[in-house]
Formats: structure tokens, C-alpha cells, sequence
């Protein structure tokens, strides 16, 4: 971090140093295109300086907050805080948990399958259905030429407790 802000501060005094010039030379009749310059050169340098300082405490507060986790993951301490932030609920409804119980009977189904199971007449249901279990981190998803199949992971919801209603 040392070495970028000594190199930012380099170019600073560089176009301080350009300004000072333009502001000390008045040859060529055009001082009005000079004085132009040289304002707008000023306000540049003074944005620079003020994004410069923003984004080095920015840095330092997340440079702090990582030394904050690993210290927390070292002491191992208090690594339960740490797990319940990982942890996740995914409330289901009672349809919900019967579908994710037939996949897991299955272990893989597409939309058709869901259709003949739960007896809709149409796919949209059905694709609706396991597309919403997709989404909330429940089912894992893979097209196979046309179709779309679902499947169960259970290594990938280690994190995640299921809550169905009672039945």
C-alpha cells in the first residue's frame, strides 16, 4: 500500500510542479487559455488528493476487518458466531418438502417427472416449483440436452437447515 500512495504522491507533485509553471510563465499572449488550465489542473489535483484519502481508509477498514476474522478464526473462541453467520433457513412449504422428498427418492427429475407426481396439468407448475427450490440454494440444476433436471445435494447443504411446517 506504501508503494502506491509514495507513487500517487509523485504524480501529485508532478502536476503541482506543471501548474506552478504555467502559472509562472505568461509568454504567448494567451493568458486567459493558461489561467484556464491551470484552474482546471487545481480542482484536478485537489479531486485526486480527496479519492486518494477516501480510498486508503476504505482499504484500512477492510485490511481491518480481515485481520478482525482471521484473528477470530485463530483464537477459535468464538468460530460458533462465525458459523451461525454461514448458516442458513429455508422455510418450505408442506408441497415444497413433499417435492424435495421425491427428488430425493429419485435422485434426479425433470419437470415431466414433477407433473406425473403431483398430477398438474400443465409443466409450468412444475418448472415454477423446482426453479424456486433452485433459486433458494435447495436443488442443483443441469440441462442435459433439452430438459432441465433437478437433484438433490446434501454435501451442498451442509449449511442449510430445511424448515417444513408440521404435517
Amino acid at each position: 500500500m506504501s508503494k502506491k500512495t509514495e507513487q500517487l504522491e509523485k504524480e501529485l507533485k508532478g502536476l503541482k510542479d506543471e501548474i506552478g509553471q504555467l502559472l509562472s510563465r505568461k509568454e504567448g499572449g494567451n493568458i486567459s487559455a493558461e489561467s484556464t488550465v491551470s484552474a482546471l489542473m487545481k480542482q484536478l489535483v485537489e479531486e485526486r488528493e480527496r479519492s486518494n484519502k477516501l480510498l486508503e481508509s476504505i482499504t484500512e477498514k477492510v485490511a481491518k476487518l480481515e485481520r478482525d476474522v482471521e484473528n477470530k478464526y485463530e483464537e477459535g473462541g468464538d468460530t460458533e458466531e462465525l458459523d451461525l453467520l454461514s448458516n442458513r433457513e429455508v422455510p418450505l412449504s408442506n408441497l415444497d418438502s413433499r417435492i424435495l422428498d421425491f427428488v430425493q427418492s429419485k435422485g434426479m427429475i425433470c419437470a415431466d417427472d414433477l407433473t406425473q407426481f403431483m398430477n398438474y396439468k400443465g409443466r409450468n407448475a412444475a418448472c415454477a416449483r423446482l426453479n424456486k427450490l433452485y433459486r433458494q440454494g435447495v436443488l442443483d440444476r443441469y440441462q442435459l440436452g433439452h430438459k432441465v433436471y433437478y437433484k438433490f445435494d446434501a454435501g451442498k447443504a451442509t449449511n442449510t437447515l430445511i424448515i417444513s411446517p408440521p404435517q
